[in-house]
């Protein structure tokens, strides 16, 4: 198909890109998460407190700029390429009024929480990586709608590898903060000139924005249940920092965000797998009802088959791997430790936040976030000043529970599940982790920590096929799936 002269990518392009972008994302959270460690060991709690508090702030503000436009604009100019200069001008208009409010917003808000001036003037920078981050989403979220991730993967990569150089140059001869979120901010003006240039010169779309309240109020009955998602799902994710910014200080914020670093990182892992399940979720579910139960109890089994060793390992190991890796961070190891016995739950809402909406339940499944989110933010305002950073950790474990319980309920109802096979897949997985968490409850005290961690896997790896938990074939179409993210055939 072409469109403007450019052929839009046909189903084997779109394997190649769509594994380019889960490579991309793999590489990106790894430099983040080596360039966060390389902040904290230096900068220390306190300080890396604002940061981050900073961020989490923007983040939350910044769904109100987008409001669910990128998956509309991904959708739409999939169905209708002719009208993608429509759209995304539109988008563009619209985001060029409202992100002057939101920045307005934020400003006021900082100022009637009363925060301390360091920190005001750090949301004020991060303000201006939200709105560049905004319009570069919609940029590659119009490019995705030509099923090409290719651009938006370099992107990716270019704007991380970015941050983690001028950071680490800035940071060579100063620790101040200002000049940090600096290097943000032009990290993320380069990956936004890079995605114009490329919608520009690959697709020949404008910049040009266009002002329509007609147009923008088709956009806004067409992204009114995502935008709601996204509000919700932000403020879920970022309001255990804020509030742990009012309730005790910026060094518990510094404590929290290593722990909850750690957690964040792995969340690609189902996020990857999430990705590829929703098309031939839906898809079962038009065509073939009798393949949605199996490829749903399929992922359900693989990802908690890579959850549990790492919860495992990380509660048992959870002191060794701060004091290795955040020596200033002792305050980090019982939030992990609780965190981690959120993993398994948190890695099962991906496969279950699929299966929803793929089954026309999306409005329940954004009514369980909606319940998950006050349920935190509850939780958060009532443990947090009786027991700190434990006390959100504690939040972020039950609230996670609750999202998995709500969104199981459902699912049973969707679908007959094969309990015996869940059970018995299940039990063997358990019984798997068990045999690793013996062997590094044994081992880590007579060898160091990497050797601990690698033969404690390769233990766990001999279980789990040896009690049959995962066959070796799943695991090397588990492997493809990931590579892919185009279907997913259990």
């Amino acid at each position: 198909m072409r469109y403007n002269g450019f052929m839009v990518s046909e189903s084997g392009v779109l394997a190649r890109n769509t594994s380019y972008f889960t490579l991309a994302l793999v590489a990106q959270k790894v430099i983040s998460f080596l360039y966060f460690t390389f902040l904290a060991r230096i900068l220390g709690p306190a300080v890396v407190g604002k940061y981050v508090l900073a961020l989490a702030i923007t983040t939350i503000f910044s769904v109100l700029i987008d409001l669910g436009l990128a998956s509309v604009l991904t959708r739409e100019v999939a169905k209708q390429p002719d009208r993608a200069q429509e759209y995304f001008g539109q988008v563009i208009g619209f985001k060029s009024i409202v992100s002057l409010l939101v920045v307005g917003l934020v400003v006021a808000t900082v100022n009637i929480i009363g925060y301390p001036e360091s920190t005001r003037q750090l949301v004020y920078l991060a303000s201006a990586v939200m709105v560049l981050d905004s319009f570069t989403l919609s940029v590659y979220s119009t490019i995705r709608g030509f099923q090409n991730l290719l651009w938006e993967s370099i992107g990716t990569i270019l704007m991380q590898v970015t941050v983690a150089v001028i950071g680490w140059l800035v940071a060579s001869f100063t620790h101040d903060l200002r000049m940090l979120m600096a290097a943000l901010i032009i990290a993320a003006a380069t990956n936004a000139v890079y995605a114009l240039t490329k919608i520009k010169s690959r697709y020949r779309l404008s910049w040009r924005p266009i002002f329509s309240w007609a147009g923008w109020r088709h956009l806004a009955r067409l992204s009114w249940p995502f935008a709601a998602a996204a509000i919700l799902t932000r403020v879920y994710g970022y309001i255990d920092s804020v509030l742990l910014s009012l309730l005790a200080n910026d060094t518990a914020v510094g404590i929290y965000s290593v722990a909850y670093k750690l957690t964040f990182a792995l969340q690609f892992i189902p996020s990857a797998l999430a990705a590829s399940l929703f098309p031939g979720l839906s898809f079962y579910f038009s065509y073939l009802p009798e393949k949605l139960e199996q490829t749903f109890s399929y992922a359900v089994v693989y990802l908690s088959a890579i959850a549990l060793p790492i919860s495992i390992g990380l509660i048992i190991l959870a002191e060794p791997v701060i004091t290795a890796v955040y020596p200033a961070y002792d305050n980090s190891i019982l939030p992990l430790q609780i965190l981690m016995a959120s993993l398994v739950f948190l890695f099962l809402t991906f496969p279950i936040g699929s299966l929803l909406p793929a089954c026309n339940r999306q409005v329940r499944h954004t009514l369980n976030i909606a319940v998950a989110t006050v349920l935190n933010v509850a939780l958060n305002l009532y443990l947090i000043p009786r027991f700190g950073v434990a006390g959100a950790a504690m939040a972020s474990l039950v609230s996670t529970v609750v999202l998995f319980g709500l969104g199981w309920a459902v699912v049973v109802k969707i679908i007959v599940l094969n309990k015996r096979f869940l059970w018995l897949r299940l039990s063997r997985v358990a019984l798997a982790g068990i045999i690793m968490g013996l062997t590094i409850w044994q081992i880590s005290s007579q060898v160091n920590l990497a050797i601990s961690i690698l033969f404690s896997g390769l233990v766990y790896a001999g279980a789990l096929v040896v009690l049959g938990g995962v066959t070796t074939e799943e695991i090397k179409n588990l492997f493809k799936i990931l590579r892919t993210r185009t279907g997913f055939r259990p």
